[in-house]
């Protein structure tokens, strides 16, 4: 199986590498992109903040500036209604007491101007010609021939309703102040004509009203120049917004302010019973820079913990790095047979066990080196002895082509002579003979020749019980004899114990059965031999199978099934071996499983 990208590439890479690799992935990486993340949703919602709050503000102003028409509008109905100001201005009667009118109307205007702080003059301009009654007094004033240059006059000759303005007023020490002016024309029916009633409204009113030093200012009427600023400097000047930022709704976001990007509310006022719009707006020209200061702080923070955690990363890197060195190097040094190794290594982990893990491994080495050495000179020393006493035996060993040319010299005069039944018995006898002596020192042989080495030791066994014994074997047609493996002499014991035990007291009729068949995933070889003989009891079997992993050195058992199944578990594995099937006066089925093997495996 092959790796994915990113184990591929760590396994490539030394310790500290990797543990430099993982600190850039695992933390670097995420901690950029969440630090991304948040830092963007914190400069949004901090410029929403900001700009909520410039909202705000705007419509603070705009409620101050809506109850401020309101009451001048008021102030200007109550002038307009009144009676006793038509009969001063039309009546032509000699006992009209003129002077206690122009008293009663001039305490009127006193008390408007006192009894609020955001007029700083009230006058009404009338005719000269409607003066005639008209006793001194600063509230009602004639028109001049100077005033015809003024824009409040130059206006009022061409809007017949109520209109806003912003004018200069020169108030004390000869200061020029810009201020809101609302003209109202007060109708004379009964002289065809009319006055002009002014209202200048007071700037510091304003101010203490609406002002905020977190805050620029900015107001005008119409297309006229800013007549209140924050900054007293641009009052007299432009809007400092175009037409196209100046709508009838509010909108509040970011604006260029004399070229400096900056956070603020615009909105538009439609004054009360006029046509004449107002426009304001605010701006906080220090949001930005906090908002940037904010954000260059979390950067900071950000990138003050990602350094001491690239350091501590690094440092421990080295360290860890060393130690691992440490124990290659003794790990190469006890490949090499060179066991003299430092004593122990930095730390007290699993990196420290590995290494007192490994330092035992080299005292059981040394250890074992030593016996194997005692053990070899033990063993050459045996080797000696067992040379000697070989050499003694060798002359009285019997040479087995001496056997079998014996064998077959005996068979041949049993022939000669007419014994044909000798001469077969000896014949089954030295091929079975032979076949045993050519297997004993091999482990493993075909399935069509053990099953001919079963067929001559049968043949032999029938010659000796006669009719008692009869042998069928059955081979699964999917199998070839010829090419299947199997180890030598792995029947023959099965089936002796098979005639010995299970066949003894049958005198007719007793049969074995060999079957040969593959398992259902063609993985393994399944050998039954069954006999009709007398089977076990359940106590027997029990004892009988119990003892399949332990011999029994007794004249009733043996050791045939013992030393089959311990030879078919040294050989292919304790997961193959024999299993024991009987039933008392029926008979008993061993079962051998062993790997289905070919010559090419």
């Amino acid at each position: 199986m092959k790796d994915h990208f990113p184990i591929k590439y760590f396994s490539k890479n030394n310790m500290k590498h990797q543990l430099i690799s993982l600190f850039i992935c695992a933390i670097l990486i995420p901690v950029f992109g969440i630090g991304s993340i948040l830092g963007f949703v914190t400069y949004k919602r901090t410029v929403r903040h900001y700009e909520d709050l410039a909202h705000s503000q705007n419509r603070l102003i705009h409620s101050t500036i809506v109850s401020t028409s309101i009451y001048l509008h008021a102030t200007y109905e109550t002038v307009a209604n009144s009676s006793r100001l038509q009969h001063l201005l039309c009546t032509d009667s000699s006992k009209f007491d003129s002077m206690k009118a122009t008293a009663e109307l001039a305490d009127l205007f006193e008390k408007s101007l006192t009894n609020t702080a955001m007029l700083t003059t009230l006058r009404l301009y009338v005719p000269a010609n409607l003066m005639d009654n008209v006793e001194p007094n600063k509230y009602i004033l004639p028109f001049t021939d100077e005033m015809k240059d003024l824009h409040w006059y130059q206006k009022a000759e061409k809007v017949s309703g109520n209109f806003w303005i912003s004018d200069i007023r020169t108030g004390q020490n000869d200061v020029d102040y810009w201020e809101l002016h609302y003209c109202c024309r007060i109708p004379i029916p009964r002289k065809s004509s009319y006055g002009v009633l002014v209202m200048s409204v007071s700037n510091d009113y304003l101010r203490n009203m609406i002002s905020n030093k977190n805050y620029q200012i900015y107001m005008n009427v119409n297309e006229e120049p800013i007549f209140l600023s924050s900054d007293r400097s641009y009052a007299g000047l432009d809007f400092p917004l175009n037409a196209k930022q100046r709508t009838s709704k509010a909108c509040t976001g970011f604006f260029s302010l004399f070229g400096e990007k900056v956070i603020g509310s615009m909105s538009t006022v439609s004054l009360y019973h006029s046509s004449d719009k107002l426009h304001i707006f605010v701006a906080n020209t220090s949001a930005l820079n906090t908002t940037y200061h904010l954000l260059l702080l979390f950067l900071l923070i950000a990138l003050i913990a990602l350094f001491v955690s690239a350091v501590i990363i690094f440092l421990y890197a080295t360290y860890f790095s060393g130690r691992i060195n440490t124990l290659r190097l003794a790990m190469a040094k006890v490949s090499n047979n060179d066991y003299e190794i430092v004593d122990n290594i930095r730390g007290d982990d699993e990196l420290t066990a590995t290494f007192r893990d490994m330092k035992l491994m080299v005292e059981k080495l040394k250890a074992a080196e030593a016996r194997l050495y005692q053990s070899q000179i033990h063993e050459q020393m045996i080797e000696n002895q067992q040379q000697q006493m070989e050499l003694k035996l060798l002359a009285s060993q019997i040479n087995p082509h001496f056997l079998y040319n014996t064998l077959e010299a005996i068979r041949m005069k049993a022939f000669v002579e007419g014994n044909k039944g000798v001469a077969t018995a000896i014949k089954l006898l030295s091929k079975s003979m032979r076949y045993v002596l050519g297997n004993t020192k091999t482990s493993s042989t075909t399935l069509e020749k053990e099953l001919d080495y079963i067929n001559t030791y049968m043949s032999i066994m029938k010659l000796r019980f006669a009719s008692c014994i009869n042998f069928d074997f059955y081979i699964n047609g999917s199998l070839n004899p010829s090419r299947c493996q199997i180890l030598p002499l792995l029947l023959q014991p099965v089936l002796e114990n098979a005639i010995s035990h299970g066949l003894r007291d049958m005198e007719e009729n007793g049969h074995i059965i060999l079957k040969i068949n593959p398992s259902r995933d063609h993985l393994r070889l399944i050998i039954h031999i069954f006999d009709n003989g007398a089977g076990m009891s359940g106590n027997k079997l029990k004892n009988v199978i119990s003892h399949l992993e332990m011999p029994v050195n007794n004249s009733e058992h043996g050791i045939g099934l013992y030393n089959t199944n311990n030879r078919i578990h040294l050989f292919y594995g304790r997961e193959y071996g024999i299993t024991i099937k009987s039933k008392e006066n029926f008979g008993t089925c061993v079962t051998m499983a062993i790997p289905l093997c070919t010559k090419e495996e």
